[in-house]
C-alpha cells in the first residue's frame, strides 16, 4: 500500500502537482536509500515514455525538461546548503575566537566611552583610568574613554570636582559646554549646569580655561589657587575673582555652605543639589546675604529657613523640560 501510494506521489511529483508537505515527503523518501532513488528514476522514464503524444500535445517538451532540470538543480543547491551548514558549524568555534581577537585588537585603537551619572540629590565619586578622582554633584554626568591615549579628555555636564592624577606628559582636559579646562595635576571644581554661566574654581595647582570671547575668538585665562573664573557663554565675557573654596566645593561632602553668600548664589547652590530652578523676581532681595550650613535637610526645610529668616516666599511653577544633555527636568520656584 505504501509503495503504491509513493508511486502515485512520484507521478504527481514529476507533473508538478504536489502540495508542500507531499513534496517534502517525496524528497525525503528519495534521499532515504539508493533503491528509492532508482525507483524514482524508473517512474520518471515511464512518465515521459507513456502517452508521449498526449504529453507532446499538452506540454512543451523543452519546457518540461527545463522544469526537471530546475528541480534537479534546486535539489543540488539544497544539498549544498546543508553541507555548508555542517561546515559552518565546524568553523564556528575558531571563527568566534578570531572575532574576539579582532575586537580586542581593534579595542586598542578605538576604546569605548564610559558615562557616569549622579541622580538628583546625590553625590557620586568615580576613579578614572589614570587614577584621577571625580566627584559629581546632583543631576550631573561625566563621559570619558575606557582608556586614555595621548591626551586625557573628559566631558562634563553639571558640576564636578576633580582631583587630577599628576602626569607631566599628558594634559587633562575637561570639556564643559563651550569651555575647556586644561590641567596637568591639580584640584579644581567646574560648574556647568544649564544657564548662561560656567564657573571654574581652582583649589590647587594650575589650570587654563579656554573660552570664546565676544568676537568668537578662542582665548585662555590662567588661574591661581583660590581664584574663580565665571564665563558667560551668551555674551563671551569672563570674570576672574577671588573664591570662597569651602562654599564652592562643600557639595562633594553633601553640604551646602553659605558664608555671607548672596541670595542669588545661595539659591543657585541649592538648585544644583536638589535639581530645582529659582526665578528671582524681586530685585530688592538680590542684596540679601546669608550664612549657614545645610547637610541632610530636605528642600522644604531649607526653603522654610529662608522664609523665616528673611520673609522670602516661594511659589512652585510648572516643571521645566529636560535639557538636551539628557538630565531630568527641573522643578521651578518663583521667589517672591
Amino acid at each position: 500500500m505504501e509503495e503504491s501510494r509513493m508511486e502515485g506521489l512520484l507521478v504527481r511529483y514529476y507533473d508538478g502537482r504536489l502540495t508542500t508537505e507531499e513534496l517534502a515527503e517525496v524528497e525525503r523518501w528519495m534521499r532515504a536509500s539508493d533503491a528509492n532513488r532508482k525507483t524514482a528514476e524508473q517512474i520518471y522514464y515511464l512518465c515521459f515514455a507513456s502517452d508521449a503524444f498526449e504529453t507532446k500535445r499538452r506540454t512543451d517538451t523543452a519546457g518540461a525538461f527545463a522544469k526537471v532540470r530546475r528541480r534537479i538543480r534546486a535539489a543540488w543547491w539544497r544539498g549544498a546548503m546543508r553541507r555548508a551548514e555542517r561546515v559552518a558549524a565546524v568553523l564556528l568555534l575558531p571563527l568566534a575566537g578570531l572575532t574576539a581577537w579582532a575586537l580586542a585588537h581593534i579595542g586598542n585603537e578605538f576604546d569605548s566611552m564610559v558615562e557616569i551619572r549622579s541622580t538628583t540629590g546625590m553625590v557620586s565619586c568615580v576613579t578614572l583610568p589614570d587614577s584621577t578622582r571625580v566627584w559629581l554633584n546632583s543631576d550631573s554626568f561625566l563621559r570619558y574613554p575606557a582608556r586614555f591615549g595621548k591626551e586625557r579628555r573628559v566631558m562634563l555636564c553639571g558640576e564636578g570636582y576633580f582631583n587630577v592624577a599628576k602626569d607631566s606628559e599628558r594634559k587633562f582636559v575637561v570639556e564643559a559646554r563651550t569651555t575647556e579646562v586644561e590641567v596637568y595635576g591639580t584640584e579644581f571644581n567646574v560648574e556647568a549646569y544649564d544657564g548662561d554661566c560656567i564657573r571654574t574654581t581652582l583649589v590647587s595647582g594650575r589650570v587654563g580655561v579656554k573660552y570664546d570671547d565676544q568676537h568668537h575668538r578662542r582665548q585662555t585665562v590662567r588661574m591661581m589657587p583660590g581664584q574663580q573664573v565665571i564665563y558667560n557663554d551668551r555674551t563671551g565675557v569672563v570674570y576672574l575673582n577671588e573664591a570662597d573654596i569651602s562654599c564652592n566645593t562643600s557639595w562633594k561632602e553633601g553640604r551646602i555652605v553659605l558664608n555671607n553668600t548672596s541670595l542669588e548664589d545661595a539659591l543657585r547652590m541649592i538648585g544644583n543639589k536638589y535639581n530645582v530652578e529659582f526665578l528671582l523676581r524681586n530685585d530688592r532681595l538680590r542684596g540679601n546675604k546669608f550664612t549657614g550650613t545645610f547637610s541632610n535637610q530636605s528642600l522644604d526645610v531649607i526653603l522654610r529657613y529662608f522664609t523665616i529668616s528673611s520673609n522670602i516666599r516661594f511659589r512652585q511653577l510648572d516643571e521645566r523640560p529636560a535639557a538636551s544633555g539628557g538630565m531630568s527636568g527641573r522643578s521651578v520656584f518663583e521667589v517672591l
